[in-house]
């Protein structure tokens, strides 16, 4: 019998989360996790692999826009740096805490991802590159990011929905890279399990 790959819909139920029902930091927070670890995971995609010469190529182009990068420019972030440090300088700027139960979260999180192969590692950065952009989308029009005065984010989410997107975008840079399904499966479903045990209802 084929086997039945069930990441399509792990992403759908991330998509269809109701984003606007949770607490915004429990949200942000969430972001920080997942953009440290992928630096981390694509660290392991550049180092520890072998890929052609055009698979390399591509890599390093859709790398040079996400790690040690300046194409993040905000108020006063201004600096070359991963993705993640710039969520990091505003969250530290604003005093912004984490709960535990999100903080906890963003562990297990953490620590699932590390656990898979380099090979795994590096295949979900192919496919987050296609997929969150949609993901992103659903989460930026959720809440008034601006009134909440975390207008940094609002930015952080549209910047990577143009970064990911369209011709020549990260996400065009590695679709040609083969997936294994149970490999995504895995993955997505890790990913889906951050956000039921992270996010927290918005109080009313």
């Amino acid at each position: 019998m084929p086997y039945r790959s069930t990441h399509k819909q792990s992403i759908r139920e991330i998509r269809n989360i109701d984003w606007k029902a949770f607490d915004p930091l429990s949200i942000i927070f969430p972001s920080l996790f997942s953009a440290r670890e992928f630096a981390g995971s694509l660290r392991v995609t550049l180092n520890c692999l072998q890929w052609n010469p055009k698979q390399e190529r591509l890599l390093k182009e859709m790398a040079a826009g996400e790690l040690q990068t300046d194409n993040l420019q905000y108020e006063d972030y201004s600096k070359v740096g991963d993705h993640w440090e710039f969520l990091n300088h505003f969250i530290e700027k604003l005093d912004l805490d984490c709960s535990f139960s999100t903080h906890h979260a963003g562990d297990r999180y953490d620590n699932a991802v590390k656990m898979c192969k380099a090979s795994e590692r590096a295949m979900t950065i192919f496919s987050r590159e296609i997929e969150l952009p949609g993901i992103f989308v659903e989460i930026l029009t959720a809440h008034r990011w601006k009134d909440l005065g975390y207008v940094f984010y609002e930015y952080y989410l549209k910047r990577h929905i143009q970064l990911d997107t369209g011709e020549g975008g990260h996400g065009d840079l590695t679709k040609t890279f083969n997936c294994d399904p149970r490999v995504l499966d895995h993955f997505w479903s890790i990913r889906l399990k951050l956000y039921q045990e992270g996010l927290k209802p918005k109080q009313k």
